[in-house]
């Protein structure tokens, strides 16, 4: 992100329906700070509307043919006051809308992450990526205010996008106006949702793989999680929460569920408004946790939504443990506030309280992200991915953060699978130097050869691929010797830029993580590191099944070096802790009919696969010491015949419910249309 001074801009703080209420009257508006990243665009190119590092807003409206007017946030009038005045009626509003909101969402995930955001390659295929590097990076997300005639917004990953659509309301709603127009653009939640599907999809391609109940439900659940915990962190907001309900948020409406304009219009989100709570007597309840809700439902909509109620009733305990002597001195002791409207200088207080844990239990979610497996995750994982990520940020847990997020997500029914007992000491992923006790295997020399191949890029390419000559086998230093040789001619590459956390260039960002995958995935292929696999869980045997995708470059079974990024974050003595986060995937063909896997095991099948099963692992490795700190796995090897057999199952058994564009094989999906149908299917998947 840049250091220049930041940008503010004016957006509806919710919906419009919601924000034009009397009530709301003091809450309509919002505005926010923005990093400074839109620099003036060159005269020879045409101006369609808002265009910067991350994003570029195109208002055309396909249904009618026509192009917006674009707005130019960077006249001086607009910067001199926020840019233009909310407006429903305005299309040119609507595009700096979407461009705050979006940016916003943006910076949030890179001030938690420690790194430049990057969006999912194009026609993403890591096997390819060596061959031409440049191809794949993708500078910008496009964003389409006026995409669609339609009640729907998506994120369509093969057009790197984000798509609004704008509908009529019908005659049959009881709330709003029939024939009144909605626009998704103007909805601060959707348009936050859809950022993080487009964000979480550039960190975890495969988390949009239906591999098991949970994966779809964590694109879902996560992305409202950021939705709502936005909403809370702004105080200004909070305060008028605080001051009609008395300090109690757990009691309020407004923020505790994604019951806006579009939510209601359309019947959707009604799985979280019903997982979060109730309208009771003019005023909202939080639903008390059901243990054995998950077991009840399969929708990505449902679960997702038990996710979200943990994570909120997380947020509730924090807050009011923060405040717990706040109304203890305004109450004299008694802890209840007297009836009335509360002191100006203790909403502030309770309000600003309130925007901290929202902020913190934020940053915790998305930091978690470095913590799971790379592929197949659960809730369970991601239950072990926050315990973990907040435990080796703080290890006290002054504030029982942790205590609190153990005990809501206990409530819900999350947890690890198999867990017997359910503790901090049991969620947080084992270290590398345990996992190595256990087996007496010794890996100082890989943080010795690890620490040769970070400072690769840093040599020129003769002496790289001398150094690397010490650390490889000859056989993979030949296959990565012409990338070497390639990229390391780039001055961009002269350092680890994977270092410079958000100082650092996208694309250089992206042409590091291109280099350091391919010289990792040298590493972990020279034989004398052979010790590390079954720790690891990966097979690169010889004799491994032949199911398993081989390589084209070296006829073993393949190995994706899925990621190498870095992550940098502030601990509680405020030390900036750095480690390098990488993911490494194998991947199997999956058969039905056992009799066709046995011959598929035995390279005798030539049938189309039923499923392609994935595992993997993360490894954590300490940016100065270069050892690998922990290891997260999936359930399993990709060779562990159990592995396939709970593949088969989820499969065998998805076919009985409703399915969405996710649905089908992984290795033939529909990505266009993808995230379009699995909202599209809201209503009738949340009913199971």
């Amino acid at each position: 992100m840049s250091l220049k001074p930041s940008r503010r801009l004016s957006v509806f703080a919710f919906d419009p329906s919601v924000a034009s209420k009397f009530a709301n009257k003091r809450i309509k508006t919002l505005t926010i700070s923005l990093p400074w990243e839109m620099e003036k665009q060159a005269e020879d190119v045409p101006f369609v509307g808002p265009r910067g590092d991350y994003l570029e807003v195109i208002d055309y409206d396909p249904s009618s043919g026509a192009f917006y007017k674009p707005v130019d946030l960077n006249d001086a009038r607009l910067r001199a006051c926020s840019g233009l005045d909310p407006a429903v009626d305005n299309p040119q509003f609507h595009q700096q809308m979407v461009y705050a909101v979006a940016m916003n969402t943006i910076a949030v995930f890179e001030k938690a992450l420690g790194r430049v955001a990057l969006w999912a390659p194009r026609d993403w295929n890591p096997k390819d990526r060596a061959d031409d590097p440049d191809k794949g990076f993708v500078q910008r997300l496009r964003i389409y205010p006026h995409a669609l005639r339609e009640a729907n917004a998506y994120y369509d990953p093969s057009k790197k996008a984000l798509l609004f659509g704008y509908f009529h309301v019908g005659p049959e709603h009881k709330t709003m106006l029939p024939g009144t127009t909605v626009f998704t653009c103007l909805s601060h939640d959707i348009i936050v949702h859809e950022t993080c599907h487009a964000l979480l999809d550039g960190m975890h391609p495969y988390f949009a793989e239906s591999s098991n109940a949970d994966v779809l439900a964590l694109h879902e659940g996560f992305s409202d999680i950021v939705a709502i915990l936005q909403h809370f962190s702004h105080p200004e907001v909070l305060e008028d929460q605080i001051a009609k309900t008395g300090g109690d948020l757990e009691r309020q409406s407004l923020l505790g569920a994604l019951a806006q304009e579009f939510g209601e219009a359309l019947g959707r989100g009604h799985a979280l408004r019903d997982a979060l709570g109730r309208m009771v007597d003019g005023q909202w309840q939080t639903i008390e946790p059901d243990n054995s809700a998950l077991e009840r439902t399969n929708s990505p909509h449902a679960r997702g939504a038990i996710l979200v109620a943990a994570v909120f009733r997380t947020f509730l305990n924090i807050y009011r443990d923060r405040v717990a002597d706040l109304l203890r001195i305004a109450s004299n002791g008694r802890g209840i506030l007297p009836a009335g409207e509360l002191d100006p200088d203790l909403r502030k207080r309770l309000a600003n309280e309130a925007a901290k844990s929202a902020r913190h239990v934020l940053q915790m979610c998305i930091r978690a992200l470095d913590y799971c497996p790379p592929v197949d995750v659960s809730f369970g994982d991601y239950f072990r991915a926050l315990v973990t990520a907040d435990h080796d940020l703080y290890p006290e847990d002054k504030h029982g953060y942790r205590a609190a997020l153990i005990e809501a997500f206990t409530a819900w029914g999350i947890r690890p699978q198999d867990a017997q007992i359910v503790s901090e000491n049991t969620l947080v992923w084992p270290t590398f130097q345990e996992a190595c006790a256990d087996k007496g295997v010794d890996t100082s020399e890989f943080a010795k050869d690890f620490g040769v191949l970070v400072r690769a890029p840093q040599l020129s390419p003769e002496n790289a691929t001398t150094a690397l000559a010490n650390v490889m086998d000859g056989r993979v230093l030949d296959i990565v010797a012409d990338l070497v040789k390639g990229l390391g001619k780039r001055a961009v590459l002269s350092r680890n830029s994977l270092a410079l956390g958000l100082s650092a260039d996208r694309k250089t960002e992206h042409l590091d993580r291109v280099y350091y995958a391919e010289l990792f995935w040298g590493l972990i292929h020279s034989q004398k590191h052979d010790v590390l696999f079954d720790l690891i869980g990966i097979d690169l045997t010889d004799d491994a099944p032949l199911s398993i995708r081989r390589s084209k470059k070296t006829g073993s079974p393949a190995l994706q070096i899925h990621s190498v990024r870095m992550a940098s974050r502030v601990a509680d003595r405020g030390q900036i802790e750095r480690e390098y986060v990488v993911e490494l995937v194998q991947s199997r063909a999956g058969f039905f009919d056992l009799d066709e896997q046995t011959r598929a095991d035995a390279g005798k099948s030539d049938h189309k696969p039923d499923f392609i099963a994935r595992s993997g692992a993360t490894l954590l490795i300490d940016a100065r010491s270069f050892q690998i700190r922990r290891i997260i796995r999936t359930r399993g090897a990709i060779s562990d015949d159990t592995v396939m057999a709970r593949h088969r199952a989820f499969h065998q058994g998805r076919t009985t419910r409703v399915s969405t564009a996710f649905d089908g094989l992984p290795e033939t999906p529909d990505p266009a249309s993808a995230f379009a149908a699995l909202h599209r299917s809201a209503g009738q998947g949340d009913a199971q």
